[in-house]
This record gives C-alpha cells, structure tokens and sequence, in this order.
C-alpha cells in the first residue's frame, strides 16, 4: 500500500468516539479489523455500519471512518472510490505490451513486473481484460487505495 492510503481502523479504536463524529440520521460506515460480519450500532439517531468490507460500506454509506496516517479520518466515499487503483503482478516485463495498454488504460504506473492501474468507478474487471487484450500476463491482482 501506498504511504498515505487509508487501512482499516484497529479493533482498539473506541467505537463511541467513532460514533461521536456520525451525524443526526446519517449511517456512518466504519472500515474496521476483526470484524467478522457486518455490524450495525444506532445510538441517539447515529449509526454505524461496521465491516472489514470496504466495498459494502461504498455502496451503503456516504462517509467512511478509515485509519489515515496512524489517525482515525472519516473520508467521503466519493473520495475513497477514487483512490482505487488494481495492482497487477505480470508474469515477465512486457514493454511492447505497455504501450498498447496505455492507449486502453492511461495514468497507470509500471515498477518492474508490477502495474498499478487506476480504477475510480470502474470494476476490476475493465482493467483485467484490457491486460488480456493487450497481451499483458497477469499472475496475480488485488484493489488498493492510494491515498
């Protein structure tokens, strides 16, 4: 991950200080560790909605409390939708293939064997068969957030 990314809060984290920042009637997502299944907490017309599934808080939620830089931050999903980017791992260096990919999938940066495609709204998908089409093997993938 990137420096500045956002990562799941840690389960210490005192949940009532989470549900302090939550306004009146909102449901406030909260990407946390050691969850096992979603959790819902509403307290004085505040709620929170707690999972290690970042996906399900983006389609539920407006705002997500996130751990940036050691702090709790609360980020608008807008904002954490942008920030996803797929790393890919490809099976050898394809610099004839990179450039036909450009074309498909522009503003991604290359580091050795790894590329890291920017997906916004976008599904994993789009960018994996623009690799495939392109001629890119790819051995592995997975979402990231760049902060």
């Amino acid at each position: 991950m990137y420096q500045d990314a956002p990562s799941r809060l840690l389960p210490a984290v005192r949940l009532a200080a989470v549900l302090s920042i939550a306004r009146p009637g909102e449901q406030l997502g909260v990407w946390m560790r050691g969850t096992r299944r979603t959790l819902r907490l509403r307290i004085n017309r505040r709620a929170l909605l707690i999972s290690t599934d970042l996906g399900a808080l983006l389609r539920w939620c407006n705002r997500i409390a996130v751990r940036c830089q050691g702090q709790t931050a609360v980020v608008e999903a807008e904002h954490l939708i942008a920030w996803r980017s797929l790393r890919v791992v490809t099976g050898t260096p394809c610099r004839r293939e990179l450039d036909r990919l450009r074309f498909l999938v522009p503003g991604f940066a290359v580091s050795g064997t790894h590329l890291t495609l920017p997906l916004g709204l976008d599904g994993p998908e789009e960018a994996l068969a623009a690799c495939a089409a392109t001629g890119v093997t790819v051995v592995s993938s997975r979402i990231e957030y760049r902060g």
